[in-house]
């Protein structure tokens, strides 16, 4: 093939590209449409029945074309999330539930603090930031500021949230104080004193990270201290969000989490430590991997790229860490000595007590 031929070809391939920009645009207007009148007839974001319907035509229509059916899954999957998050934001900018309120994001420069000060904004709430970032020129000191805020929502590293706690109970902020720690048992006195001293106090959990734009599948954990009625002034702010809120009480919160973050945060800082001194090159295991390995990295690249000061706080500050971890190491010295001991039945075992587990999960 000359090159006049293949400059031909690839001339037509831009042009197809463009023309699939194009039904991409006029198929976002549809989407666009059909989210205002969701708005209009209140109907939920999310349909699922729907969204089956659409992957299903759409993977018959590939074989018919003789496109791979998973490839165009794939696309349209994307296609489809990308689409539930315009109108989960269209949803959330037009709920006008912070209309005439105000809300201080205590800890507002972090990665989770604008991840909430970006939330209330959508939903026109007048945001103010509190941060020890010194180079902020709008912060506002907790400590010295008139506290009429009607939400002030504490997103400090855990350490520092029980000492600004501590703070707010002397202060007596008029408004909701919310905590979002990821571990409750250093917060437990500070918020049952801002509870005692009368002020409105109500701890939440975002089970997600500061990078999620669409809250479908996502959960948000709400602790009620006593006042149900800021729990579900609280709850609104999630209101036009596809986020499931779960009810919890505290001193469940982190016996659970210890096995849903803690476990899984060190499972994953453990398998990409032993990667990173095995002396193997990433790039040829890379080359090497498997559907698994693959899976796995992708996974522990994530974990291990987060902040690791509030990794260390999740797993050191939690009092049910350590049964945890030793349940872990525990776990792992076992399936040592079954393989060395050349215990297959042992190792079977162990593998179908996990597949019980998970059959049981499923119903």
């Amino acid at each position: 093939m000359d090159n006049s031929k293949l400059t031909s070809l690839r001339h037509n391939l831009d042009k197809i590209d463009e023309q699939i920009i194009g039904l991409l645009a006029e198929r976002q207007m549809n989407v666009d449409a059909i989210g205002s009148v969701k708005l209009t007839t209140k109907s939920p974001t999310r349909d699922y029945q729907r969204e089956k319907q659409v992957i299903d035509n759409i993977m018959n229509f590939a074989k018919e074309k003789n496109v791979d059916p998973q490839i165009a899954k794939e696309i349209f999957s994307l296609i489809i999330k990308t689409s539930l998050e315009k109108q989960e934001n269209q949803k959330i900018n037009t709920s006008g539930y912070g209309s005439h309120k105000s809300a201080l994001v205590i800890g507002g420069l972090g990665k989770m603090g604008q991840w909430f000060v970006q939330f209330l904004s959508n939903q026109d709430f007048k945001v103010d930031i509190s941060d020890v970032n010194p180079d902020f020129k709008d912060n506002i000191d907790y400590k010295t500021a008139e506290l009429d805020y009607d939400f002030i929502i504490v997103s400090a590293p855990i350490a520092a949230s029980a000492q600004i706690l501590q703070d707010l109970s002397h202060l007596k902020p008029q408004g909701i104080v919310m905590d979002m720690g990821s571990i409750k048992s250093p917060l437990k006195l500070p918020l049952m004193q801002l509870a005692d001293s009368g002020c409105k106090v109500v701890s939440i959990h975002p089970m997600f990270g500061p990078n999620t734009r669409l809250l479908s599948n996502k959960h948000v954990i709400f602790i009620e201290l006593g006042d149900k009625e800021s729990v579900d002034k609280t709850k609104e702010l999630f209101l036009p969000t596809m986020a499931e809120q779960i009810d919890m009480q505290l001193e469940d919160h982190d016996r659970l989490v210890a096995y849903i973050l803690g476990l899984s945060h060190v499972l994953n800082i453990a398998f990409m430590t032993v990667l990173s001194e095995s002396g193997e090159a990433a790039e040829t295991l890379a080359q090497l991997s498997s559907t698994t390995f693959d899976s796995q990295l992708s996974v522990s690249e994530n974990v291990v790229s987060e902040n690791p000061h509030l990794y260390f706080e999740i797993q050191k500050l939690n009092n049910y860490s350590k049964s945890t971890l030793n349940a872990l190491g525990d776990a792992v010295q076992r399936i040592i000595s079954v393989v060395e001991n050349n215990q297959e039945q042992a190792f079977v075992n162990i593998m179908q007590k996990a597949q019980s587990y998970m059959l049981s999960r499923h119903g």
